[in-house]
Order: C-alpha cells, then sequence, then structure tokens
C-alpha cells in the first residue's frame, strides 16, 4: 500500500487527461487489490466520474511515482477545481495546502526558472480563490500542518500571511505579490548546510551568522533567474528585520520596515511558535501570541500585533 497515494474524486475534472492511472482499492477474493480504474493517457470521461459519484466512491489512488504529475495537473485545473462548489470547502482548501507544499517542496529541491513561475501563478490563483470563496478563510487556517519543515512553514506563512492582510485591507495586486513573497521568503536556506538548519541545539555565532545570509541569498537566486520580481523581494528581505532594529539582514527600525515586511515578521514568528520542530513542542495559538507579548514584542509593529490577535480571534483561534 506505500506504493500508492490516496486523492479524491473531487480533484479531478471530466472530460481531461489527468496523466496519471487512477485506481481503485477493492477486495478480490478477501485480499485489497489496486484495480485500474482510468489509464492517464486516456480521457476521464464524465461517464466514469458519474458512476464513481453513484456508487459513492471519492477516495481513488495514484502510483507514488506519479505524485508530481498529479500535482501538476491540480495546478493546470487549479481555478475549476477552487469555483467547484460541489467540492466542500474544507476538502478544497486541503488540495490547495497540498499543491503549494508539494510546489514549495519542488523549488527548495530544484529552484529553475520554471518552477518560480509557476509559484507566482498559483499565488495569484490562491488569492483569487480566497477574494472569492467566503468560506475559505476558516478552512484554510484550520488545515495549516503543525510539523515544520521549510517547505510547510513557507506554505503556512503565505496562508496566514495572505488572509490576515486581506483581513487588513491590502488591495488584490498587494495580496498577490504578498503571497507569492511568503511562498518563497526562505528560498535562500537551500544556500545554507543542512547541518546547520537541522541543529537540535543552540547555533554558535558562527552559525547563526549562515542562518542571517538566507534572505539575501533568495533575493539572489531569483535575480540570477531573471525572474522580474520586485515587491517579492521585500518580503524575502525583511522578514526577520525587528521594529527596534535588532533584526537583520540589515537591522532596520520600524518606521524603515515595509509594512508587508511588518506583516510577514508577525506571521513568520507566529508559525515558527506554532509548529513542532525536533527541539521544542507546538505552542498553541494563545501560548504563542502569549509569548510574543511577553518576550519578543521588541520585534513586531505593536499596532499590527493586536490586529493580528483580533484577526486569530475572529476564527476562534483563542
Amino acid at each position: 500500500m506505500l506504493n500508492y497515494l490516496p486523492i479524491t474524486l473531487n480533484s479531478l475534472r471530466s472530460n481531461t487527461i489527468i496523466n496519471c492511472n487512477i485506481y481503485l482499492l477493492a477486495s478480490v477474493n478477501g485480499a485489497s487489490r489496486y484495480i485500474l480504474y482510468c489509464r492517464g493517457d486516456v480521457v476521464f470521461a464524465d461517464e466514469k466520474k458519474e458512476m464513481l459519484v453513484r456508487k459513492n466512491i471519492n477516495r481513488l489512488f495514484i502510483s507514488r511515482d506519479d505524485r508530481q504529475r498529479y500535482f501538476e495537473y491540480l495546478e493546470l485545473n487549479f481555478q475549476n477545481i477552487m469555483s467547484d462548489e460541489k467540492i466542500p470547502p474544507d476538502e478544497r482548501s486541503q488540495i490547495v495546502h497540498n499543491a503549494a507544499t508539494n510546489l514549495v517542496k519542488e523549488i527548495f529541491k530544484d529552484p529553475k526558472t520554471g518552477h518560480i513561475r509557476r509559484v507566482k501563478k498559483f499565488a495569484y490563483n490562491m488569492v483569487d480563490y480566497v477574494l472569492r470563496d467566503g468560506g475559505a478563510s476558516l478552512s484554510l487556517l484550520k488545515i495549516a500542518k503543525h510539523e515544520y519543515y521549510t517547505y510547510t512553514h513557507s506554505v503556512n506563512v503565505a496562508t496566514i500571511g495572505t488572509l490576515f492582510a486581506k483581513n487588513l485591507g491590502l488591495s488584490e495586486n498587494d495580496l498577490k505579490s504578498f503571497c507569492t513573497g511568503t511562498l518563497l521568503h526562505d528560498l535562500g536556506k537551500i544556500k545554507i548546510s543542512p547541518t546547520i538548519l537541522n541543529k537540535n541545539g543552540r547555533l554558535t555565532e558562527e552559525e547563526f551568522g549562515e542562518i542571517k545570509k538566507h534572505p539575501e541569498l533568495g533575493v539572489q537566486i531569483l535575480k540570477e533567474m531573471g525572474s522580474g520580481f520586485e515587491d517579492e523581494y521585500i518580503i524575502m528581505l525583511q522578514h526577520h528585520e525587528n521594529c527596534d532594529g535588532t533584526g537583520y539582514p540589515y537591522g532596520l527600525k520600524k518606521n524603515e520596515i515595509h509594512s508587508s515586511g511588518r506583516i510577514a515578521r508577525i506571521v513568520d514568528i507566529y508559525d515558527a511558535l506554532t509548529t513542532k520542530r525536533a527541539y521544542s513542542y507546538a505552542q498553541t495559538p494563545y501560548d504563542a501570541v502569549r509569548m510574543i507579548k511577553d518576550r519578543m514584542l521588541n520585534a513586531v509593529d505593536l499596532v499590527l500585533f493586536k490586529q493580528f490577535i483580533r484577526f486569530l480571534g475572529g476564527y476562534g483561534k483563542f
């Protein structure tokens, strides 16, 4: 069973070519078997989908080797899937989160130009979904992952940050730049030794010095690709700047930090505190906010922080 991954029928569009084989899990002579239902190189006809709907089958399977093809299919059909009101909001949001996580994970493995463009397109579609669907905010907040990996952290910061930025009234264009920038905000970490990134104990001064390079390294990666990003650079460069000037890489103070950078700083800290790491347990939202208030208030814009608390409270996070 480890060779197959579950997917939902709702993620597949009728009369499209999925590019990966679709299987059903059936019992054959008392044993569980994966039975080919639709080949990936033929059209997933409406009749095939309707038959599964009639039988109340929503859980399908793909080969683990086809995982990437499936997520590329989701990206290609993102808008149609997200506009389908027959799909429950939580399921739509799970599709968004899974596709975003896969995409960011892929970029961290191989940050080539084509993948970066896919992030931008995905971020724009994600913002369209958030603006169009009134139920998106709550369902997206509910499925944030609480195990810390750089790519899941990036998706969490983008998700929570975009919803918070929307709550603050940022324009559609600013939201799209913000979402793209937060998805890519830690890209520079791919240039830093995994030994340092994954160290369980306290970092030495020299190791922390290496970590502090990642905002500029991320921008450097994008510039080398000629990606044409500009507004997104702000998020990448400023998500570790503290309002009292003790942050990095430039030691900017509050009025020198762009509002998007100040928003990203709050959400970056919050998500780091509420996700489980090898050396620390995940804090509850209440405890995370309390810790920021008691120990890290120097790092954040106080006005924005109060608005962030109200934002979380509005979705029952406390």
